[in-house]
Parts: C-alpha cells; sequence; structure tokens
C-alpha cells in the first residue's frame, strides 16, 4: 500500500511540474525545461532542445526525452500532434477529434500551415530563430520576422538576441533605430531594450544622435526617465550626446520624474560646471515651484560652483513664484556660502521676486553674520530693507541687525536714519529703545541721531517712553 502511495506521489509531482509553464524538472541528473504557449486557438507544449528546419515547417532534430505537443480546438474541431523522438528517429501521432489518423500527408500538411505562425506568436526557439534569420537575410530580414511576430514581449527578446549575439555594423545599428522602436507598442518592452543596450548605440557622434532621436517612440515618462538614467550611468557621453541628453529630459513632462532625473545627473561626479549650464535649461520649464525648488537646491550643493553657475542659478531661482521657496533657496545658498560679492546684483534680482515681507526679512536676516560678502554686506542690507513694507518686519529687521550685526559707530548712524522709515509710532519707539540700550549713550552724535529720529513718532506717549530711555541711561551713566 505504501508503495503505491509513494508511486502515485511520484506521478504527481512530475505531471505538476510538467505542466507549470517554463518549469524546470530534472530526471537522472539531466535538467530538462517545459514550456507553454497559447496562440489564438492553439496551445503548445515544448521540453527539452529541438531543432526546426529553416522555414518552420518541421523538427529535424531533437535531445533524448524532448517532446512537442500541438493541440488546436475550433468550433468543436479538434487536432493534436505530438512529436517525440524514439530510438533515435523522430516519431509523429497524429489525432483528429480523439481518433488517431496518420500523420502523412494531412498531418503533414497541418504541421506545414500552422507551426510558422505559432513560432511567430510564441517564443518557441527564438534565439536560434534570430540567429539564422540575420545570418542568411541580414537586418532587412529581422526587421521583417520582427513585424510578423505578434507579440511585443517576443519581439523585445527578438532585438536583445541580436544585439547580445551579433557584432553588427554602424549601418545596420542606424537601420534598427529608425525601424525597430515602430514595431514595438509597448513603452516598457521598449524600454527594456534601450535600458541595457543603449551603450551599442552611442559609438559616435551620428548613431548617438539617431538614438536619441528614436527615444521619442516611448510615451510613458516613467520609462523614459528609467532609460535616460541607464544611458547616463552606463555612458561616459561626450559634449554632443550631453546635448542630446539634456534635449531628451525637456520630452519628460512629469515633473517629478524630469526632478528625479535632473537630481541623479546632478550628484554625478560626471558635471562639469558647462554641463550644469545646460542641465538648468532643462529646469526652466518646470511648472511645480517645489520640484524646481528641491533641483536648484540640489544644484547649490555641486562642488566647485564658479561664479557664472551662481548668477545662472539665481537666475533661474527668479521662476520659482513661492515665496516659502525662495526663502529657502536663498537660506541654502547663504549656508554653502556660495554668494560673492559679484552676484550681489543678480542675488538683488531674486530678492525683487520674494513679495512676502516675513519671507523677505528672514533672508536678510541671515545675511547678517553672512562674512563672505565683506565690507558690501552692510549698505547691501540697509538697501534691501528699502523694500520691507511693513513697519513691524522693518522694525524686526532693525533690531536684528543692530544687535547681531556687529556694526562700526557710521553703521549705526545708518541704521537709525534708516529707522525713521518704520512708520509704526509703536515699531518705531521699541527699535529706538533698543539702540538706547545697545549704543554709546556717551557719544552725542549717536544722542543726537535717536533724538532727531524719535521726533518722527506722532504718539506722545511712545515718544515720551523713548526720551526717558534716553534720560535713564544718560542718567546711569553718569553715576
Amino acid at each position: 500500500m505504501k508503495r503505491n502511495i509513494c508511486f502515485y506521489l511520484f506521478i504527481l509531482f512530475v505531471t505538476l511540474n510538467f505542466s507549470s509553464k517554463a518549469e524546470g524538472v530534472k530526471i537522472k541528473g539531466t535538467f530538462f525545461r517545459t514550456s507553454d504557449w497559447k496562440v489564438e486557438n492553439y496551445k503548445v507544449t515544448t521540453n527539452g532542445k529541438i531543432e526546426f528546419n529553416d522555414d518552420y515547417t518541421d523538427v529535424v532534430s531533437m535531445s533524448s526525452n524532448a517532446y512537442i505537443k500541438i493541440s488546436m480546438s475550433s468550433f468543436g474541431r479538434k487536432r493534436r500532434l505530438y512529436i517525440t523522438k524514439d530510438d533515435g528517429k523522430i516519431m509523429y501521432r497524429y489525432m483528429e477529434g480523439r481518433k488517431q489518423v496518420d500523420f502523412e500527408p494531412n498531418g503533414r500538411d497541418w504541421l506545414k500551415k500552422i507551426l510558422p505562425d505559432i513560432v511567430r506568436s510564441s517564443g518557441l526557439d527564438l534565439e536560434n530563430r534570430v540567429s539564422k534569420v540575420y545570418q542568411k537575410k541580414g537586418i532587412d530580414g529581422f526587421l521583417e520576422e520582427l513585424e510578423e511576430t505578434d507579440n511585443d514581449y517576443y519581439r523585445s527578446v527578438m532585438m536583445k538576441y541580436l544585439l547580445k549575439n551579433e557584432d553588427l555594423k554602424k549601418d545596420e545599428l542606424k537601420r534598427l533605430l529608425k525601424e525597430f522602436p515602430y514595431r514595438i507598442n509597448s513603452d516598457y518592452e521598449l524600454s527594456q531594450i534601450y535600458k541595457k543596450y543603449n551603450p551599442i548605440f552611442l559609438k559616435d557622434e551620428e548613431l548617438s544622435q539617431d538614438f536619441f532621436n528614436s527615444l521619442h517612440e516611448i510615451s510613458s515618462d516613467y520609462e523614459l526617465s528609467q532609460v535616460l538614467k541607464s544611458v547616463y550611468k552606463l555612458n561616459d557621453l561626450d559634449q554632443k550626446s550631453f546635448e542630446h541628453f539634456v534635449a531628451a529630459m525637456d520630452d519628460v513632462s512629469s515633473d517629478y520624474e524630469r526632478a528625479n532625473l535632473v537630481k541623479m545627473t546632478l550628484r554625478s561626479r560626471k558635471l562639469n560646471n558647462k554641463r550644469l549650464s545646460e542641465i538648468m535649461k532643462s529646469v526652466e520649464d518646470i511648472s511645480s515651484d517645489y520640484h524646481k525648488a528641491q533641483i536648484i537646491k540640489s544644484m547649490i550643493n555641486v562642488d566647485s560652483l564658479i561664479n557664472k553657475n551662481i548668477d545662472e542659478i539665481m537666475k533661474l531661482s527668479q521662476s520659482v513664484s513661492s515665496n516659502y521657496e525662495v526663502e529657502q533657496i536663498a537660506e541654502k545658498m547663504i549656508d554653502k556660502e556660495v554668494i560673492a560679492p559679484e552676484n550681489l546684483p543678480e542675488f538683488s534680482n531674486l530678492m525683487g521676486n520674494v513679495t512676502s515681507n516675513y519671507s523677505y526679512k528672514n533672508i536678510l536676516n541671515d545675511l547678517i553674520t553672512y562674512k563672505k560678502l565683506g565690507p558690501e554686506r552692510f549698505d547691501f542690507l540697509l538697501e534691501a530693507s528699502e523694500n520691507i513694507t511693513s513697519s513691524y518686519d522693518l522694525n524686526q529687521f532693525c533690531i536684528t541687525l543692530l544687535e547681531r550685526g556687529d556694526l562700526s559707530k557710521d553703521q549705526q548712524l545708518k541704521l537709525i536714519k534708516k529707522a525713521k522709515n518704520i512708520s509704526s509710532s509703536y515699531d518705531l519707539s521699541k527699535f529706538l529703545q533698543v539702540a538706547i540700550r545697545e549704543m554709546d549713550m556717551s557719544d552725542d552724535k549717536i544722542v543726537e541721531a535717536i533724538t532727531n529720529a524719535a521726533q518722527e513718532i506722532s504718539s506722545e506717549y511712545e515718544y515720551g517712553k523713548v526720551m526717558k530711555a534716553i534720560y535713564a541711561r544718560k542718567t546711569k551713566k553718569q553715576d
């Protein structure tokens, strides 16, 4: 009883493995691969190594234990053909309905009729078929065969086999680039070819241009971005190819995908100052402020930026409409210390696009302790503060500049004069009280400047607080 159970379990195991699509079965030390295909009304199962004649109308050789099964069911009519090898001979068992009939001539005619179509609609003998067609008919023959093959997946595999196994000439590669993308409809399958074999097409300038032109056939932003990432990683692009690469990025309409693609190039050591300028051109028409700002901040992280690059980054940043994002960009520039005195004109243009008093003031506050601007820093800050329209924000900026700016006496006097622009009596009074506390009130010029500024206070109460503060400080000094 136990022996019978073990036998049935073994039969079940073998049957399940042989009926699974593309599963491997190991019997007596030999590995066989079983593959199933369904082609319209046909089901095809193969196992082992099978070799066909050149026009795929018959089997010419088979490995030991190999077989091919073809069954058809259409409008109640059934046909089956089993081809096996027995005692070194290829054997054909042909059935119509449930009845076995002679293979010759009806079975032979049926096989000749259906086998070429089955081959073209499945992965049957695919790698060998590609080699046969190319060796016999060249690229023209291969393209014809590609056209005749019904499935995008198998077309893609055929392309991969051709590129992997054959040493193609330049004119053949050019012909492929002009033809094969139009024969494969699936963006995914197209991208699989481009991602793996793009170095073959980037051997010279002419081929490179044809390659990038052919990418227009990929409509999916995701798949196109994946191809371009592969191109950048697998190749050391010359300047012309790099320009084609950047132009191809313009075809990625998704802000998210293009942003990820650009950031990938920015992290690469292949980037130089000239190429950074080229990449910026591809960023200009990104509509999302968030994605554009993320890219710009990545650009600021690039090593060895020159002043020209910084000006270009600032100019690009002017297309960002979000006050918050511009503030983040400016803070990044200050943190990385990339702004030089030569960049101040373009930085002023960037600041001119900030419409929020709060964001504008925050950027200026960050510059107060920015040493790299040298002696030009204070005058720039004072001039830039003219654009702060909020009395409260101007008051806050002037106080911060006074407390953190390490100002000379002349600069303190200029700041007091500028503070007259604070329109609110309360805010002006508050600033002057801080000035009285922080400045040298034994200096007659300082006292005079504060007293003159206090004349702008319309509130008697706020004016009185300033005068009392001056008196208290001077009295304390005398004591």
